[in-house]
């Protein structure tokens, strides 16, 4: 496990070689697109391959229908990450209407009163505790800006992330789409405070419900923090060895 020391100890390593290799960086950039794409609907039990992945984003979905609507996922995160880092470069705040759009442009070919539209049924998850009443989704998504940007903003930056995560899952304020959203804005959140975009794994869900669950039974929110920050130190260490040959060159 990572520690916060390490971390930042990483980032610096990090960001002395991505000026250095601005190129190379891109690369990573697009590769690691991929990759977050593929484990991110397969964290909602998407079928494809990561090789299928990839085809899809290269050549594009065939035959538009309800049939390939995990095709359609890879296309519609592709273009939410595309908005997250113009969001970014322009140093855009993180807002409700930001969350809807996401929503919207993730749901590629879905009608106009499901995409960036809050949900009017009540829904069960298994990780997620005391969902609130479709009536008060608004309310409570008000309430977690406001703690976001007032009693959030005195936190380390990966526990403010780590805290808004779960919480925005637990109001689960769409019908579906919820944890690729909500991976989205962690990601918009990282890019944000100069660390690259990171995939949360498959191979982590597990560790990864049981951060949801740590949470809601004891207001243990160190389980999603170091997961995160694992994350991130995996994905830093892989892009400093990656840009570290560069300088052999």
């Amino acid at each position: 496990m990572a520690t916060r020391e390490e971390l930042y100890s990483l980032l610096g390593k990090y960001q002395e070689l991505k000026h250095t290799h601005r190129k190379r960086n891109q690369e990573c950039d697009d590769e690691a697109l991929q990759y977050f794409i593929w484990q991110c609907n397969a964290l909602e039990r998407s079928s494809l391959t990561f090789e299928q992945v990839k085809d899809v984003l290269a050549f594009g979905v065939r035959n538009v229908s309800d049939n390939n609507r995990e095709e359609l996922e890879c296309v519609g995160l592709r273009e939410a990450m595309k908005y997250v880092k113009k969001l970014v470069d322009n140093d855009i705040d993180l807002t409700e209407e930001v969350v809807k759009e996401l929503h919207t442009l993730l749901y590629v070919g879905a009608s106009e009163d499901f995409k960036g539209q809050y949900r009017t049924d009540y829904i069960t998850i298994p990780h997620a505790r005391n969902l609130p009443p479709v009536r008060h989704i608004s309310y409570y998504m008000n309430k977690l800006f406001e703690e976001y940007d007032n009693e959030m903003n005195k936190m380390d930056i990966i526990e403010k992330i780590s805290i808004f995560h779960i919480k925005f899952e637990n109001i689960h304020p769409f019908t579906d789409g919820n944890g690729q959203v909500g991976r989205l804005i962690i990601n918009y959140q990282l890019m944000r405070a100069g660390y690259p975009f990171i995939a949360l794994k498959v191979k982590n869900k597990k560790e990864y419900i049981h951060a949801f669950e740590a949470y809601h039974m004891e207001l243990n929110d160190q389980e999603m923090y170091q997961l995160i920050v694992d994350a991130i130190a995996d994905e830093l260490e892989a892009r400093i060895e990656i840009l570290n040959q560069e300088n052999e060159k």
